[in-house]
């Protein structure tokens, strides 16, 4: 047995009847028993359908109450697991499934038929999910993983992380301990399983120590303080818009009173919107970093409010270095018990015991971590490289500016020129000229955007990222180029 699955045998023996997937609208939720029973069923279905010990399973059930034992099921075969986001094309999964040797999908018994998907093998599951051999396809063998992470892609194609039992273990260890997750709490679930941020934060606590959770589909904000009265949730993983959507629409009767450890990730938190929201509801919004490759890296477990910016210090048992540094500032290299094996196709990011980033960092006085800015995201203005985060920072510092996003547009005299994508605050006038003019007494002159556009939001991802290419394709738009 599976280390993962032992751990939820014992949750399971502990507490069979607790509800641990709890489902608003409907008459019942999971059990631990009843989780534990659809294990095996789903067991039995890979097996039929042909899945060996290694082979890859490809699962679009999304935020499913299927997605846990099936994980678990995965588990008891030795087969390896993929989840992805919901929303993910046919022709989208078959491309992973071809590049990345997948065995079968797991997909909406609706799917249409293809001819790279047995449909005739295909067996039905729980939850209107399907388990469809895949036809074809040069399966491949990931002997001694336990699951592949998707990255966020947001540096180019996504890349995919062979991740181990116990690596999953140590992560959700790490990340329970430093959010003080606990057993008897109640999680709400409205972030993507199939993320590594749910995945770290709402799923494993389920499997490690029980922890349950009010799964939704999406964010649905209007149900939000319903649920957590219902089921007494105490802790909530969002990401910054979500908690941006409750300062836009502030809750009539107050934020309900049993959930209290507030949580995100995904995205920047703007220091404004944790002021705003400590002062409109009383809590704080505690920030959290990680990467697929990783697990968790840090997390602000600090109870003040401050404009820092900071993620925090690094998690137990996370070791974090800066390379390349001032002895303040660098590129953020992360060791720890959680870091993946590597990527499925290589790669040299996994290096001295750890993985290099992508995202360079600076310490405080305190010893809390603040990200500030990205390897791929400089912007070339006349042979100087200017980080983008660096100008968005004093963008959102302006008053009268709610956001702000940094990207590069083609110049044809400097190579290269920083656009500004503003967010107004509302009822604020703000001109690009007064947006110059600000930059100029805080930047070097070749820092300053060029162009500012003004925009009603800045367009994300479902995982709550920026979503670059809407973000780029609106700025080739208005300029014209």
């Amino acid at each position: 047995m599976s280390d993962l699955l032992a751990r939820f045998a014992d949750v399971r023996h502990d507490s069979r009847d607790r509800v641990l997937v709890h489902l608003p609208g409907a008459a019942a939720g999971w059990s631990a028993d009843e989780l534990w029973h659809a294990h095996e069923r789903y067991a039995e279905s890979l097996t039929r359908t042909g899945v060996g010990s290694g082979e890859l399973v490809i699962s679009a059930a999304g935020n499913s109450p299927a997605s846990v034992p099936f994980l678990l099921a995965c588990r008891a075969v030795d087969a390896v697991v993929m989840p992805v986001e919901t929303g993910t094309t046919l022709l989208e999964l078959l491309a992973l499934a071809g590049r990345l040797g997948a065995a079968a999908l797991l997909l909406p018994e609706t799917t249409a038929p293809d001819p790279r998907l047995d449909v005739q093998s295909a067996t039905a599951l729980d939850a209107g999910l399907r388990i469809f051999p895949t036809v074809d396809i040069e399966r491949r063998s990931y002997l001694g993983g336990a699951m592949i992470k998707l990255t966020s892609g947001s540096t180019g194609v996504p890349k995919a992380t062979v991740t181990t039992d116990a690596q999953l273990i140590a992560d959700g260890t790490q990340i329970m301990t430093a959010m003080q997750i606990r057993p008897s709490d109640v999680q709400i679930a409205a972030i993507p399983l199939s993320h590594s941020y749910g995945l770290g934060c709402v799923l494993l606590p389920l499997m490690l120590q029980g922890t349950a959770f009010v799964l939704h589909g999406s964010f649905v904000p209007q149900q939000l303080p319903a649920d957590v009265r219902q089921f007494n949730a105490r802790v909530f993983c969002g990401v910054p818009f979500m908690f941006e959507y409750f300062l836009a629409n502030p809750l009539t009767d107050g934020w309900p009173s049993p959930l209290r450890r507030l949580m995100s990730a995904g995205a920047p938190l703007v220091p404004s919107t944790v002021r705003s929201f400590h002062e409109r509801y009383g809590l704080k919004i505690h920030s959290f970093y990680g990467t697929s490759e990783t697990g968790g890296i840090a997390f602000d477990d600090d109870d003040q409010i401050d404009d820092s910016g900071t993620v925090g210090r690094p998690l137990p048992g996370v070791t974090v270095t800066l390379r390349d540094d001032d002895g303040v500032s660098g590129r953020i290299h992360v060791r720890s018990a959680a870091v993946a094996n590597g990527y499925t196709e290589g790669g040299d990011a996994f290096v001295d015991g750890g993985y290099l980033t992508g995202d360079y960092g600076s310490w405080d006085s305190r010893g809390r971590l603040t990200l500030t800015g990205r390897v791929s995201s400089f912007v070339n203005v006349a042979g100087r490289k200017v980080q983008p985060a660096e100008v968005e920072q004093v963008l959102r510092s302006m008053p009268g500016i709610a956001d702000a996003r940094v990207i590069a547009a083609a110049d044809p005299r400097r190579g290269e020129q920083i656009v500004a994508c503003v967010v107004a605050e509302q009822g604020a006038v703000a001109m690009p000229l007064a947006v110059r003019r600000f930059c100029a007494s805080r930047l070097a002159p070749h820092k300053i955007p060029r162009a500012i556009i003004f925009v009603d939001a800045i367009p994300l991802t479902p995982r709550g990222k920026t979503d670059r290419a809407a973000l780029d394709g609106l700025v080739r738009s208005r300029l014209g180029v």
